[in-house]
């Protein structure tokens, strides 16, 4: 498979990623049924995987190396983040920490999408 096409996947991948996240997110805000769904779970850790692999696949076809590259660094700091956010969110006993970490969840995203989109620091 070539670049383009693994990005496209990896972009494809990264969508329904922040859908389905999304869509356990607001339901745990609501009933939490949706939430609590089993097939819901395993869709959404399996898109996330599949996140992760299309993500190596893109370094090892393009022989790049993160360390080389700070906007690459910096994104995949926020990545980490995301995922924190997100634990932190789905096992928060408060609304208030619930709506808040959501609110950090979507300033690292826009963070990823900006490194994503313009391959440019923007601190480092």
């Amino acid at each position: 498979m070539d670049y383009i096409a693994i990005k496209h996947t990896h972009v494809l991948f990264a969508v329904l990623s922040i859908l389905l996240f999304f869509t356990r997110a607001i339901s745990r805000l609501a009933t939490g049924k949706i939430a609590a769904n089993k097939g819901v779970f395993i869709t959404s850790h399996s898109v996330d995987t599949l996140l992760l692999i299309s993500a190596f696949a893109l370094l090892a076809i393009g022989k790049i190396n993160p360390i080389d590259q700070p906007w690459l660094i910096e994104k995949i700091i926020l990545v980490v983040a995301y995922i924190v956010l997100g634990i932190v969110s789905a096992k928060a006993s408060t609304r208030t920490l619930q709506v808040g970490t959501l609110v950090a969840v979507v300033f690292s995203l826009l963070g990823i999408g900006y490194l994503a989109g313009t391959k440019s620091a923007l601190i480092l």
